[in-house]
């Protein structure tokens, strides 16, 4: 495989890890971005949900996010042309917006949680509306970094056939 394609299978690598863990393993805790399904959760298992977003499915969400940005920047020297490397720059660019959204993400839920400890349940509802917003603008960002891989297509650079199936 020549470089091309080695930079063309890690950009699609990390960012499929990327999309993988989005799905299977961040998405199903977004259920407790409202009042109602905390609600059915007790204070400990409150405490335990916000625990282990910060300390566990953040920074791992961060992580992969991290990786894709990485692949991307490595993958800028293989650009064809000024319209490919202007693609590529967009979506580096798009990916630190989603990487600063996600640390904000992490932010809202460490004062969630103290919010939560010292004032109570009642309290958090202003910081769930802000993760729910905040999990939107981070899906909106991600679709036009999605969006990136079929404008690099339309202009010419193809995945490897070597990459497919």
């Amino acid at each position: 495989m020549d470089e091309m394609a080695i930079g063309w299978k890690r950009v699609l690598d990390a960012f499929e890890l990327w999309i993988q863990y989005e799905g299977n393993e961040f998405m199903p805790w977004t259920g407790y971005f409202n009042m109602e399904n905390l609600r059915d959760l007790t204070s400990k298992e409150r405490v335990a949900w916000m625990d282990n977003m910060v300390d566990e499915i953040i920074p791992t969400r961060v992580g992969k996010c991290q990786e894709a940005g990485v692949a991307l920047e490595d993958f800028l020297p293989y650009m064809p042309g000024p319209d490919e490397l202007e693609i590529v720059r967009s979506m580096i660019e798009l990916n630190g917006r989603i990487y600063e959204a996600i640390l904000r993400m992490s932010d809202t839920i460490s004062l969630m949680l103290e919010v939560h400890k010292s004032l109570g349940f009642e309290e958090i509802a202003h910081y769930l509306k802000m993760l729910a917003e905040s999990e939107e603008d981070i899906r909106h960002h991600m679709s036009l970094y999605s969006q990136g891989f079929g404008k690099l297509q339309s202009l010419g650079l193809v995945i490897p056939d070597e990459m497919l199936g």
